[in-house]
């Protein structure tokens, strides 16, 4: 019991955590009860600030019971359907048609070529009328949960499976760095991944866990292993794209490594090129057309927009170059000013999710390992403030019709954006005083 008593009050903090998430699988689907998900989320996330709170003020006690509960949220999440997103079913159906022999980039699934697969889970597919956007390594693995079992729990299940090495791995990267491996609760206690990956199921995890790994085997001096697993990361999502230019370097001496990237990208593509052009078809779709809950692109599209036209392209267009410089301009700061490779990642996938046109909330997966190394309270603000943007499935449930109200981002960005440029003004005034 001596032992128990330092970790009385995050235990006590994960206990109220399981009781909101049993609640929220009582609850069944989410899509038309959304205050009532914010009134249970919200004491998760109180009793998840406390428990990290505890965590980076005591630097001692086991690990083993926060990792358990971190466990234990998983589990009880896989017994909910899901409601908040719809993707999952998208990454079944593309796993059913490489299953039947055929490459998901092809068709899309209202395609009467693919007619004969549609089954039960066909109506939840979102965007029939797009190909599919996920890259190679993602197809791979939808084909491989498929093959063992072509349903949502199996899916939701493997990605679950990938997050635990996620949490091991983070564990290991703070034990490289020498920080408390019980700082890992920032990420594996913090509601939004608990909820976007083994609640709704979503893809991130994976990429991201391999980019972290890329990144763990390049500060351990295992340089083409990093390039591989970095190669893995973008055969999984492209957003890693921007992280690897940091990869230039830290391969000093060694930078012939770097044809791997294309030569191992290349051959992920290879056995769906018969696709052509049409590889990109989806991809394309959703650079143009998707938009949702952005921030600083909807400020640089207003002050550009001719107020007279309802939609401007012209001035969207612009917008997208202007966000598209101003990343590339953080992406070259960061790999000329060094330093700390974890927090230039950091900083680069900060700065994408602040300048995307869209951003649903479990992109923030891609900065939430992250806080374990850097608890930044901003971030830590906004991952719980995200789930604000799921009000627009209020209406949409009901009426249909996708409408974004705009208390949603004011409450969602100027709380995060004041600690963003407060926290380092306050240290800065704090340092001027002494």
């Amino acid at each position: 019991m001596a032992a128990l008593r330092p970790q009385a009050l995050p235990l006590l903090c994960g206990l109220a955590i399981e009781v909101a998430w049993g609640c929220l699988v009582w609850l069944g689907p989410l899509e038309t009860q959304i205050p009532r998900f914010w009134a249970l989320l919200l004491p998760a996330f109180l009793a998840y600030l406390a428990a990290a709170w505890w965590v980076c003020r005591r630097p001692a006690g086991p690990l083993w019971p926060l990792l358990g509960l971190a466990l234990l949220f998983r589990l009880t999440l896989l017994a909910s359907v899901p409601s908040l997103s719809d993707d999952v079913y998208r990454y079944v159906w593309d796993g059913r048609v490489q299953l039947a022999g055929i490459n998901p980039y092809l068709h899309t699934p209202e395609s009467p070529a693919v007619a004969h697969l549609r089954d039960g889970l066909y109506n939840g597919i979102n965007h029939k009328d797009v190909s599919t956007i996920y890259p190679p390594l993602a197809q791979f693995f939808f084909l491989l949960v498929c093959a063992l079992h072509p349903g949502l729990l199996a899916m939701r299940g493997a990605l679950v499976l990938v997050e635990l090495g996620l949490v091991v791995l983070l564990v290991r990267i703070l034990r490289q760095r020498g920080q408390d491996e019980r700082r890992v609760l920032l990420y594996a206690w913090n509601p939004l991944p608990v909820i976007e990956v083994a609640g709704s199921g979503h893809l991130d995890v994976l990429a991201v866990s391999l980019l972290l790994l890329a990144l763990y085997w390049l500060e351990a001096g295992r340089r083409q292993a990093a390039v591989w697993a970095g190669a893995g990361a973008l055969l999984a999502k492209l957003l890693p794209a921007l992280v690897l230019p940091l990869f230039w370097g830290r391969l000093q001496g060694q930078r012939r490594l770097l044809w791997w990237l294309p030569l191992l990208v290349g051959l992920g593509f290879l056995p769906y090129a018969g696709a052509g052009m049409q590889l990109f078809a989806g991809l394309q779709a959703y650079l143009l057309k998707w938009r949702f809950n952005d921030a600083f692109f909807s400020l640089c599209y207003q002050l550009l927009k001719d107020p007279a036209l309802g939609q401007d392209e012209a001035a969207l267009y612009q917008a997208k170059l202007l966000c598209a410089a101003l990343l590339g301009l953080v992406v070259l700061w960061a790999c000329w000013r060094g330093g700390d490779l974890y927090r230039a990642a950091f900083a680069i996938l900060g700065a994408y999710l602040l300048l995307t046109p869209t951003l649903h909330p479990w992109y923030l997966v891609w900065v939430l390992p992250f806080f374990a190394l850097f608890p930044a309270p901003a971030w830590l603000y906004l991952s719980g403030a995200i789930f604000l943007a799921y009000d627009v499935l209020s209406g949409y449930s009901t009426t249909g019709v996708w409408e974004e109200h705009p208390w949603v981002l004011w409450a969602e960005y100027i709380p995060f954006y004041l600690l963003l440029v407060g926290q380092p003004l306050y240290r800065f005034l704090k340092s001027r005083t002494h």
